[in-house]
């Protein structure tokens, strides 16, 4: 499956970039959201074991190995390998926190991946959702995330990404803001409050962010002054042929939403956006490459540099 998706639900008629997963026209309850996912499957910690073979008289045996394996328990899928000390959280500890915020959000997504290594939700918080241009809507989101692969513990990130697969969740989670997190020790079930701590923090964050946008679509700018836009986040000189440059400025011209705001510095920071991180109009092999380099990658890093050159030219 592309990008360890196992299973999932995506609402509000949006489908995921790979086409995998039961698709609705509108958002879930909780609950149903998790069932139709089938991300309410338990877990169990197993003691792993090895063969022993001793020689008076010659035999095999099993031996405790001290470590345990967490299992998947419809499925009995190894998940991951953990110490005697690891302790469980089981997915209805992470439903429980979708259903902890109801008043305050709309659930997206709810997807299991690596046959259930990890699981996680994506809710979009209600009074955070705004146009920074008429058309141009950005909408803040929580995901909520718990991990049975022993590695990845269960938390709650305030992102703009909607977690699709384990691309997607790489990346939100990788963005700075406001994250609260337990690890599999020292009761991580007794208090899953403390994961939903920061939303005013992070609304906040996200008003902030939305006016900087905002104040990018009032000021101008032409063609000159887009290169050397385009010299600054790249780091250009005079001297350098850049291939990219005329893709560029053909985006800033007639790209994607060009038209909210014509000839402005959000179109500039649109353009590189779309030119590093859009998939739209690719063929699939292009698309898998474009999509994890503008997740992740090289794209997604000169998409931030554009935002952070934008506000210093504020």
């Amino acid at each position: 499956m592309p990008a360890n998706f196992t299973s999932g639900w995506l609402g509000n008629g949006q489908s995921a970039w790979h086409g995998q997963g039961i698709v609705t026209e509108s958002t879930l309850p909780a609950r149903e959201a998790f069932e139709t996912a089938n991300a309410l499957f338990s877990v169990e910690k197993r003691e792993l074991v090895y063969p022993y073979q001793y020689e008076d008289p010659i035999g095999l045996d099993w031996q405790k190995s001290g470590t345990f394996g967490v299992v998947r328990t419809d499925t009995q899928e190894l998940l991951g390998i953990v110490t005697k000390q690891y302790e469980l959280v089981q997915n209805e500890a992470l439903l429980r926190m979708a259903e902890f915020i109801r008043e305050e959000v709309d659930m997206d997504a709810v997807v299991v991946l690596a046959n259930g290594a990890k699981v996680a939700f994506t809710a979009s918080l209600r009074g955070a959702s705004t146009d920074i241009v008429p058309g141009d809507t950005v909408k803040r989101r929580i995901v909520g995330y718990l991990g049975h692969d022993g590695k990845t513990g269960c938390g709650a990130k305030f992102t703009n990404i909607r977690v699709v697969c384990q691309n997607t969740l790489t990346a939100a989670l990788g963005e700075s803001g406001a994250h609260s997190s337990i690890t599999h020790k020292n009761g991580a079930n007794n208090n899953f409050d403390a994961l939903i701590n920061s939303i005013d923090v992070a609304r906040q964050d996200f008003v902030t962010e939305c006016e900087l946008m905002r104040e990018f679509s009032r000021v101008s700018m032409g063609v000159d002054a887009f290169k050397e836009f385009v010299d600054e986040v790249y780091n250009l000189d005079n001297s350098q042929v850049f291939r990219k440059r005329q893709h560029l400025e053909t985006a800033f011209r007639v790209g994607y939403g060009q038209e909210y705001a014509p000839f402005s510095l959000w179109t500039g920071v649109n353009a590189i956006t779309q030119v590093e991180t859009s998939t739209r109009g690719a063929t699939a092999s292009k698309g898998r490459s474009q999509f994890a380099r503008g997740t992740f990658g090289v794209g997604a890093q000169i998409s931030k540099r554009a935002f952070a050159v934008a506000s210093a030219m504020l």
